[in-house]
């Protein structure tokens, strides 16, 4: 029976857990990391704010957690070039689907800069694997001939990823509508030498 009952618990931990993660994913979304505060996220989740803390003792763990929340809905696990900026494609333009997660999300990254900020080993994490994994693919590519080989694959690689993060930093700021995925879609496409759809994930 005791058994039994810490597996109960075990499962309600984890699903109280996700509650709390779901309902922060939004608020930050909608308020900034800055300008949420850990009662609001217990109210959404719909627990007390002691049952939020026993969880996530300090909101920089929280906020690690959505994070990596969005990284497993943006999981990307591509093995040809063209698949890779398919789907990074695909993240772009769903991210312009949800304006206030990827505007806190290009402040978080702006912010990491600083070597105290909570969210620094995540960001430099993802963009050393972003970049690796685009410069990697584009070597696959040079090797059957799609892309020439004057192309360096890890100058190229931080070229797309500056490209993508100064223009979701320009979209909100544009007087001029912007257009992320647009822009994208003509540098992969240069790249890949044909045209890129965006592939989108389930």
């Amino acid at each position: 029976m005791a058994k039994t009952s810490e597996v109960i618990g075990y499962a309600t931990g984890r699903a109280t857990k996700a509650d709390i993660v779901d309902a922060a994913f939004h608020v930050f979304a909608e308020s900034g990391y800055g300008g949420t505060s850990v009662r609001e996220i217990a109210r959404r989740a719909g627990i007390n704010h002691a049952t939020l803390l026993h969880h996530f003792p300090q909101k920089s763990l929280l906020l690690q957690s959505v994070l990596e929340h969005r990284d497993e809905l943006q999981h990307i696990d591509p093995t040809t070039l063209d698949e890779t900026l398919a789907l990074l494609l695909g993240i772009a333009v769903r991210n312009e689907e949800t304006p206030g997660l990827t505007r806190l999300f290009t402040l978080l990254a702006a912010e990491s800069a600083d070597p105290d900020h909570p969210a620094r080993a995540y960001f430099r994490e993802r963009l050393a694997r972003l970049r690796h994994q685009i410069a990697h693919h584009i070597e696959l590519a040079q090797a059957t001939g799609q892309v020439p080989a004057d192309v360096h694959p890890e100058a190229a690689a931080t070229d797309i990823v500056a490209l993508w993060e100064g223009l979701q930093l320009q979209a909100p700021l544009s007087a001029d509508p912007v257009s992320v995925s647009e822009h994208l879609a003509t540098t992969f496409s240069a790249l890949a030498g044909h045209t890129i759809e965006p592939m989108f994930l389930p």
